[in-house]
């Protein structure tokens, strides 16, 4: 829901370090027209660019309006590997 001043508010949906995960993430939200926002704490960002990992971990914000069909996606996710 955005903010009277047009200001999107975002929700945090899942932090994580595990770098294939966030690539999923990336890939099934740019696939259902879900915006999202990548963080990265302290210098993780410049640890992600060098050595391609972020001992910080990496969280990913989307709106609250888009939150439960994102959080209905990573279950997806989630299910899929518990069956395999």
């Amino acid at each position: 829901m955005n903010n009277k001043d047009g200001s999107i508010k975002l929700k945090l949906l899942i932090k994580t370090s595990d770098n294939t995960l966030i690539s999923i993430i990336e890939a099934l939200f740019r696939d259902n027209d879900i915006p999202y926002i990548l963080k990265e704490k302290g210098s993780g960002g410049y640890l992600r660019i060098i050595s391609g990992h972020s001992i910080y971990g990496t969280e990913v914000y989307v709106s609250e309006e888009d939150f439960n069909k994102a959080t209905d996606l990573l279950d997806l996710i989630s299910s899929e590997d518990i069956k395999d």
